[in-house]
């Protein structure tokens, strides 16, 4: 029989500072796969009705009772008070959950309980990786749902929580699975009278209701097996098709059936009317694919090379964009998206006036400056939409994205396109930017970065597409053909770049340990990370060049502080636990001064484990995967990142 006993419980009264409990178990490891927000801040308080996020699967375990661990580490003396109090909690929570565990993400920083399962020999029918994986990926949802919306709430104060969890699914630390435990982390409120906690509320919370919601949400006769499996099937065959992409020459695929609109713009769930128009494949782009457990889907295939995405504007252009971006995530049943599966590096660029930049060469699209000034290793302070679209392709391109989107409405006009009035007016010689039309055959075909672009106004990218979609009432069509004759009809002159593109950057780059010097940096939202640098961290800016070209080394006698880094344009950032561990993956990388360039850099942060990132109690319980794009990005941005060629 398999045991769970909890053995971490860290406690936190709503008017009372935080005092973590904590414990360690021998030989642990991270092996996490699990559901995401994918519109959080750290709080939900409305409970999915698609049950999309359930978030486990089980196997059955194979294993002999073992003993949990008993080292414990007390940072405070009102901790071991607490411990001793609860002592009877842990001897109570022994039962047999049938292999399951909960993964759920805490709302904040804020201490968390610790299930952790003793035995070992998880075993499954394919593989004890996968199903590794895959037993982790049961549960925030079904715990959630136990819970009520918003977790459980004592009229008398006091509650038990967990973060809701949205549409995709990101390894997180709030379930870790190993071939030795199970571990999953909930956050719990005392209640309390102003500054006194209520000891009879508090103990009836702990032994009485915390046992019922495991009851109702660990238990494996409590939840419906047939939507674990149905969620493992759905995982394990987006990760397939995604895997078969590039054997297909594709870097997207999007399913017949697929619903693509969501309810608003602040929602990620799928909109669910009368008059949704589902998605349908126009017959010449049409790709069958054999998944392991779904068995043949139809669906579009954009294959690689540039692809424009056309029509009338409320048609669904956008919109067809927008599934496209988050198609580097896997989504869980009932959100639609199941079958929309793209390239695991694709990457949003957009325009992004005021962002830094430092040290990037930006030759192919920008240079001949006014007074003679090179863009080889490019620094601004306060980038242009243009220079900032093309530091973001260059930043793209450095850690090795293979294909990039673009959105007219988000995109600078003179980045696009050149037209031939105003190359009569202002010479090829005078004019410093070389628009991308100019270079997105050329990122194609020399750089083997493909295009997916939404375009509504810019005719001239006919003659560059290889492939080109109309939408017309949300209904997909191919119009390659018929664009290709628009152009051999109405011939438009593309200006030839006076450069070859050249390589892809290879920068180096010290994340300085200054930049922790107060405190670590920590995620406000989604979008935002406060920095805490040292007041002498401004003499280590970089110098500059302005849009207008003149020098600078923004150096004064009063340092200027940057207290956020702003990831506002890193629409590809689906949860604010993402921005979380991104914060973490900063204050580890001060600790390593070493000069790196930035694909090691990337790649150490991303090849750790998310549970061996710093976490200020000891054990993180609220961060999730991001991609090394955004990770990369991020760092970009960075104003006291020392970057150099």
């Amino acid at each position: 029989m398999t045991k769970l006993a909890v053995v971490i419980a860290t406690i936190v009264a709503s008017t009372v500072s935080a005092y973590p409990i904590y414990g360690y178990y021998p030989g642990s490891t991270q092996s996490t796969y699990h559901n995401s927000g994918a519109y959080d801040n750290g709080v939900s308080s409305s409970i999915s009705p698609y049950g999309t996020s359930y978030n486990s699967w089980n196997d059955g375990f194979s294993a002999t009772q073992g003993n949990y661990a008993t080292p414990y580490a007390f940072p405070h003396g009102l901790a071991a008070a607490f411990w001793w109090a609860l002592n009877p909690l842990f001897q109570l929570l022994v039962f047999d959950p049938k292999g399951l565990t909960l993964a759920t993400d805490p709302l904040s920083n804020a201490p968390e309980f610790t299930f952790v399962e003793d035995d070992t020999g998880a075993t499954g029918t394919i593989g004890a990786a996968v199903a590794a994986a895959k037993k982790a990926m049961v549960a925030a949802k079904m715990v959630y749902m136990a819970m009520a919306p918003g977790g459980w709430h004592s009229a008398k104060g006091g509650d038990v929580a967990i973060d809701c969890p949205g549409q995709e699914i990101l390894e997180r630390t709030s379930a870790v699975i190993s071939d030795r435990m199970v571990e999953a982390r909930l956050i719990a409120g005392l209640p309390a009278a102003g500054r006194t906690i209520l000891a009879s509320a508090a103990q009836r919370m702990f032994l009485e209701t915390l046992p019922q919601l495991v009851e109702r949400a660990l238990m494996y006769r409590s939840v419906d097996s047939q939507t674990m499996h149905a969620l493992a099937a759905s995982v394990e065959d987006q990760e397939y098709l995604r895997s078969q992409l590039k054997l297909l020459s594709l870097v997207a695929f999007i399913g017949n059936g697929a619903v693509l609109p969501r309810v608003s713009g602040v929602s990620n769930m799928p909109l669910e009317t009368n008059t949704v128009v589902r998605f349908r494949a126009p017959p010449e782009l049409q790709v069958m694919v054999e998944l392991p457990n779904q068995g043949t889907v139809v669906g579009m295939g954009i294959r690689q090379g540039v692809t424009l995405i056309c029509g009338g504007g409320f048609n669904g252009k956008s919109t067809l964009l927008q599934a496209i971006e988050r198609g580097v995530y896997n989504h869980a049943p009932g959100d639609g998206r199941e079958l929309v599966v793209t390239d695991a590096t694709a990457t949003k660029i957009k325009a992004e006036e005021g962002r830094f930049v430092c040290s990037t060469d930006i030759r192919p699209f920008i240079n001949n400056l006014p007074l003679g000034k090179t863009t080889d290793a490019f620094s601004t302070a306060d980038a242009s939409g243009s220079t900032s679209m093309a530091a973001s392709i260059q930043e793209a391109v450095e850690v090795e994205a293979s294909t990039l989107l673009f959105d007219e409405d988000t995109c600078a006009t003179n980045f696009l396109v050149r037209d031939g009035r105003m190359q009569q007016l202002v010479s090829q010689d005078c004019e410093p930017i070389t628009p991308l039309v100019s270079r997105v055959r050329e990122l194609w075909e020399a750089k083997g970065v493909s295009s997916i672009m939404v375009i509504g106004g810019c005719g001239d990218y006919l003659d560059v597409a290889d492939t080109v979609v109309s939408m017309h009432g949300y209904v997909p069509s191919d119009a390659t053909e018929k664009a290709k004759a628009i152009a051999q009809c109405m011939p438009v002159v593309i200006e030839i770049p006076q450069i070859k593109y050249g390589p892809a950057l290879n920068r180096t780059i010290i994340v300085p340990k200054e930049l922790a010097a107060h405190k670590p940096p920590k995620a406000k939202t989604r979008w935002s990370i406060a920095l805490f640098p040292s007041d002498k961290l401004s003499s280590l800016a970089p110098p500059t060049i302005s849009d207008a070209g003149a020098a600078t080394h923004e150096r004064t006698d009063e340092p200027e502080v940057f207290p956020e880094l702003d990831l506002t344009a890193l629409d590809q950032l689906v949860s604010v636990s993402q921005t979380r561990a991104i914060a973490s993956m900063l204050q580890l990388a001060t600790q390593n001064t070493r000069r790196r360039t930035m694909r090691s850099l990337v790649s150490d942060m991303c090849t750790t484990a998310l549970g061996d990132l710093p976490a200020g109690h000891g054990v993180a319980g609220n961060l999730a995967r991001p991609r090394g794009i955004e990770v990369a990005l991020a760092i970009n941005r960075l104003r006291y990142a020392q970057i150099q060629p």
